[in-house]
């Protein structure tokens, strides 16, 4: 059993000798020796290619426009151009003025026609003073602007003024005369009352002597004669009395017409004026409009873009275009052509890369943004490609992390990667071996 025992010790040495002579003679290949670490790595690129993931983008490229629309400045009736106020490239704001025509071949005179406006004004505040019979007073204002006409207008109511006072002086001369005669008429009836009264008496007495026969007859016919003339003194002095106190009624009446009369030309005059001052507003009216279109003005805060007209006396055509107005204030937005070809993978409201030709974009970066507007359908450029219309709205205006140091500009040329997806470096990989698979051996 021993014996066995050491013979099994033998062969087994034996064969580890035969086996070290075996490597010591045969080493292993050199390229064994780096196989492990390239499987070793390879197996860790598929492993990251199949987990790792690109973004899908759809590339476009366009222009930097403000959202608000470009304004087309025109003008309605044309006209002859007077002044040139702004260049391309200007700024500005809403309500400036960008040219001014000259619109004076329609007749209209607004400076004539505020001479005309505070002239009748004037008369209108005489014929009132007339009318009314108050103190005549002007604006300030208008007194400073109107100086020689108030003058005209105060002499002018003063002598209208004298002349009433001149004729109603007269009618009040006539009405002392005619109250005069009254007073002489009452005065001279009271006297021959008196007398007669008297002379009655003594013609009692003497009918009284003359039955008795102590008095001539005679004598006694003078005092009848006497009688009767004073009494028909008395009746005609009756009469006259009325009819000269009617007299002074009607000098006073003559007076009172002659007050109306000077009030009621002026208060006819004061309709006409008052008519003539409508009138001359409207026609300043329609003067003052035609002003105001005579100058253009911008509607909108923005920069002056292809302005049209450079000559002093150039005709604006109506309708015509004269310049653009790029509005400033506003979001910017890129307006980019896409491709047809990618339309199917973009949708609103997709995340967007906005790259500005202008800013190194490994640089400065780019702007943040999203997929605004789709064309529904395409439209086509200079060279007939098609292409849909995609606006893409930035969250930002500029650049960098202060707002001025890199402005965004309405005109600026934008690539705009758009986000569609994601797909893993794996799907990239064997993309083309699929390809190859669908459309390998189709040609006939």
């Amino acid at each position: 059993m021993q014996t066995d025992s050491a013979g099994q010790e033998t062969g087994a040495g034996q064969e580890t000798d035969r086996l070290d002579n075996l490597l010591a003679n045969h080493p292993l290949p050199s390229w064994r020796l780096v196989a492990w670490p390239v499987m070793i790595l390879l197996a860790l690129l598929f492993g990251w290619a199949q987990y790792a993931q690109l973004d899908e983008v759809a590339v476009a490229t366009g222009e930097v426009v403000p959202q608000g629309q470009v304004k087309l400045i025109q003008h309605l009736e044309g006209g002859i151009i007077k002044k040139i106020h702004v260049n391309d490239g200007d700024s500005v704001k809403a309500g400036d003025t960008l040219v001014q025509l000259d619109l004076s071949t329609s007749g209209i005179n607004r400076k004539e026609l505020q001479v005309r406006l505070d002239s009748q004004l004037l008369v209108r505040l005489r014929l009132n003073a007339e009318a009314e019979s108050t103190e005549l007073k002007f604006p300030e204002d208008l007194a400073k602007r109107r100086d020689n006409q108030v003058r005209a207008e105060r002499r002018s109511f003063d002598a209208r003024k004298r002349q009433l006072s001149s004729i109603l002086s007269v009618q009040r001369q006539l009405v002392k005369q005619r109250e005069q005669e009254v007073k002489e008429l009452e005065a001279r009836l009271r006297a021959v009352n008196r007398n007669l009264a008297l002379a009655q008496e003594r013609f009692k007495m003497s009918q009284s002597l003359l039955a008795d026969g102590l008095t001539p007859k005679m004598e006694h016919l003078q005092l009848e004669a006497e009688v009767e003339s004073l009494q028909g003194e008395s009746r005609s002095l009756g009469p006259a009395i009325p009819r000269a106190h009617a007299a002074v009624s009607e000098a006073r009446e003559r007076m009172n017409e002659e007050r109306d009369r000077f009030r009621s030309e002026a208060q006819d005059e004061l309709v006409k004026t008052e008519q003539a001052i409508a009138r001359i507003k409207e026609l300043l009216a329609e003067a003052t409009e035609q002003g105001v279109r005579a100058e253009i003005k911008s509607p909108i805060a923005g920069v002056v873009k292809n302005l049209r007209y450079h000559t002093i006396g150039g005709v604006v055509k109506p309708g015509d275009a004269i310049m653009e107005i790029v509005p400033t204030g506003e979001n910017l937005v890129i307006e980019a052509k896409l491709n047809p070809n990618d339309r199917g993978y973009v949708k609103r409201g997709q995340s967007a890369m906005v790259k500005i030709s202008t800013y190194d974009f490994a640089r400065y970066g780019g702007l943040d943004g999203k997929v605004l507007i789709i064309a529904p359908g395409t439209s086509t450029d200079e060279d007939g490609a098609p292409y849909f219309r995609v606006t893409v709205k930035t969250e930002k205006t500029y650049l960098g992390e202060e707002e001025g140091m890199l402005p965004i500009t309405p005109g600026m040329e934008a690539t705009v990667d758009i986000h569609t997806g994601t797909k893993s470096v794996m799907d990239y990989l064997i993309k083309p071996v699929l390809k190859l698979r669908y459309e390998a051996f189709r040609e006939r």
